[in-house]
């Protein structure tokens, strides 16, 4: 049947959002906002289809699916799917925005169909070429609220991620040196021995694609691009940006014949342990809630790295962490948003009372910060845990004391800062908005998404299961 050939769906997938942001330009506001809707929830099915169906092979030279690549796009396509839904109040709770509804909603389709041809193509430099569109579809999104910050954010966030991207592009020059291909799927499926240029390419790709995965210290970029975007925004440049980085960074680390020789991997390791406690620290001195959740998204992104750094049990368990932070961090910017329509501040200082003010905002909140620091019985918690048993069955007690130290102080700087803003006693600079008290439609999005965070650790989601655990067999990794 034509319904169950996979490249039908993969291409509803890439060419929907591109149709709703051809529509967006054309239509009216009401229109734009609908053709997006609509196009979102039309690639969110098409992406469902092809991770229930563990959709997997090649369609010409560059079009190619596998387990990995199922997981991913499923993964871009619900963020973007929630993202577009909850944008028609925020859009209209900003004075004199930048951009127009129409070009707000064009700018992010492009932006969703980059992230999902990264994902979809077989060859390396089509993925990079893929990523470098994230940054030009997604710089303009951040100055939607036309302030000198987020203009300086954005500058800030288009010269770091394009020098980062100018270096993964040297690692694919050497990579192509050592073995003569970019093809991503078949280099994969017959690894090589490791080389003195193979380890530069793969060392170099890890600072090239780690900036824009806001890796230490090529990090800079992140917490002023994800805190001066709109929550919307942001919330895909945390829950769905990062680890679209991530994959491109893992199908050339994939090219190495396992096992990694033990200087590579532990390079790896390094850079994400040192990523967790950098950016768990940083979370402690924070005074905006947007840089405080952007701090969070760079702690579990250097956890996931180690997980893949460490391989097997551990790379499953980034997996699962990856999937689950995207879902709990994205309902936390979507409440993040709420908060700052309601108060327009974003200082931690200036918001209390959050629980009579936004009670089921605050409530969300709360319960978003424990699910994306890991607390149990979360996705993410599974995720940390695998990875964690992942460095002890290899016995790397230092890589287990120094995740735990970086996970105790995130879980601290997190649930301390927004437990005040929404326990504590209200005190606020900020007049209040003059908006309804609280419309069920502002936290519907974000109850649904910290929700699909929570049922990944209670039942690991039937659904979503054993598509993680297909994605991590691609790579060598999974349960022993």
């Amino acid at each position: 049947m034509i319904f169950g050939d996979p490249i039908l769906w993969l291409l509803l997938v890439l060419v929907a959002p591109v149709a709703g942001a051809l529509l967006a330009i054309v239509a009216g506001t009401r229109g734009s906002e609908i053709a997006a809707r609509v196009t979102a929830l039309v690639t969110l099915g098409g992406a469902a289809v092809l991770l229930g169906m563990q959709a997997s092979g090649t369609w010409g030279s560059y079009l190619g699916l596998d387990s990995l690549s199922d997981l991913f796009l499923f993964l871009v396509a619900s963020i973007f799917a929630t993202s577009t839904w909850y944008s028609r109040r925020y859009l209209r709770s900003i004075d004199r925005p930048f951009l127009t509804p129409q070009r707000y909603y064009a700018l992010l389709g492009a932006f969703a169909f980059a992230m999902l041809l990264t994902l979809s193509v077989t060859d390396l430099g089509l993925m990079w070429i893929g990523l470098e569109a994230t940054t030009v579809t997604s710089a303009l999104l951040i100055v939607l609220e036309h302030k000198p910050t987020s203009v300086e954010a954005a500058w800030r966030y288009t010269l770091i991620a394009s020098a980062g991207l100018t270096t993964a592009l040297f690692a694919l020059l050497l990579l192509y040196e050592s073995t003569g291909s970019l093809n991503a799927f078949a280099l994969a499926a017959h690894p090589v021995t490791l080389s003195l240029p193979l380890a530069m390419a793969v060392t170099l790709a890890l600072v090239g694609y780690g900036t824009k995965i806001g890796l230490f210290p090529m990090h800079t970029w992140l917490p002023d691009a994800h805190s001066e975007a709109p929550s919307p925004v942001s919330a895909m440049f945390s829950g769905v940006l990062l680890p679209t980085a991530l994959y491109a960074f893992l199908r050339v680390y994939a090219v190495v014949a396992s096992p990694v020789p033990a200087g590579l991997s532990d390079l790896v390791i390094v850079f994400g342990i040192v990523t967790a406690l950098v950016a768990a620290f940083l979370m402690q001195r924070q005074r905006s809630y947007k840089r405080l959740l952007a701090y969070s998204s760079m702690e579990v992104m250097g956890l996931a790295i180690v997980g893949v750094g460490l391989g097997g049990i551990a790379l499953y368990g980034a997996l699962i962490l990856v999937v689950a932070h995207a879902f709990a961090k994205s309902a936390a910017f979507y409440c993040a948003g709420n908060v700052l329509r309601k108060t327009g501040t974003t200082r931690i200082d200036d918001v209390r009372g959050l629980r009579t003010e936004l009670p089921w905002t605050g409530a969300t909140w709360v319960v978003s910060a424990i699910a994306v620091t890991g607390t149990p019985p979360f996705g993410t918690f599974v995720g940390e845990l695998l990875i964690l048993a992942g460095a002890i069955v290899l016995g790397a007690w230092w890589v287990v004391a120094a995740c735990v130290v970086a996970i105790l102080i995130a879980f601290l700087g997190m649930n301390a800062q927004i437990g005040r803003m929404v326990f504590g006693s209200e005190r606020r600079a900020a007049p209040p908005s003059s908006e309804p008290a609280e419309p069920a439609s502002d936290v519907l999005i974000p109850m649904i998404n910290v929700g699909v965070a929570l049922l990944l650790g209670i039942i690991a989601i039937p659904y979503l299961a054993p598509a993680i655990r297909s994605a991590a067999a691609v790579l060598g990794g999974g349960i022993p």
